[in-house]
């Protein structure tokens, strides 16, 4: 039965994004979108360690992950331009940086590898970590443009790390440390 616990925290996030959407479209309080955050950022962390822990971190999973990261985070961030409009609308160039970032570690991977990328390095994590703190500025408390325009610049060094990676690796990169990690692996399965 734990085996399935990994899968149902992806899915969790998964479900999470489209709660956070329909939240903002009744306009309920903005607190409510804190325990949304966390549990989709905690659910982001743990499934990995327990997928780790009970033997199942396939590489299947892993890119389930890193899709539900993507439509995990597209609905929040169509839930901030309901709640934070100006905000957005104000750092529109940070985030189409941001978001032309994360197009291009998918084309990259899609196009050496024809696989959909689950690196989940180190940086990818700090990335993760930083992509909460500011959703919870911008969505819980309402934070100004500096917070999204920081957000884009580690969105950018962690994606040209993460494009690296794939340009370096002789297979499909998943769970690699960082960049830095490459030349100690003889392909591209998991480190242990």
């Amino acid at each position: 039965m734990k085996r399935y616990i990994p899968f149902a925290l992806t899915t969790l996030r998964l479900l999470l994004g489209p709660v956070a959407l329909l939240c903002a479209l009744v306009n309920v309080a903005r607190l409510v979108y804190l325990p949304i955050l966390l549990a989709g950022t905690l659910s982001d962390i743990f499934d990995g360690i327990l997928a780790r822990r009970f033997g199942v971190a396939t590489s299947m999973l892993r890119r389930y992950d890193s899709v539900t990261d993507v439509i995990y985070y597209s609905f929040l961030l169509a839930a901030a331009w309901i709640l934070c409009r100006p905000v957005i609308v104000q750092s529109a160039m940070a985030i189409g940086f941001l978001v032309l970032s994360e197009v291009a570690v998918i084309a990259v991977s899609l196009v050496r590898f024809r696989k959909y990328p689950a690196v989940h390095s180190y940086l990818a994590k700090f990335y993760g970590l930083c992509m909460l703190a500011a959703l919870i500025g911008l969505v819980v408390f309402n934070a100004s443009s500096w917070v999204v325009t920081t957000l884009a610049v580690v969105a950018i060094v962690t994606n040209a790390e993460i494009i690296a990676i794939h340009l370096l690796a002789d297979a499909p990169p998943v769970d690699v440390r960082s960049v830095f990690a490459l030349p100690k692996r003889a392909n591209g399965t998991p480190e242990a």
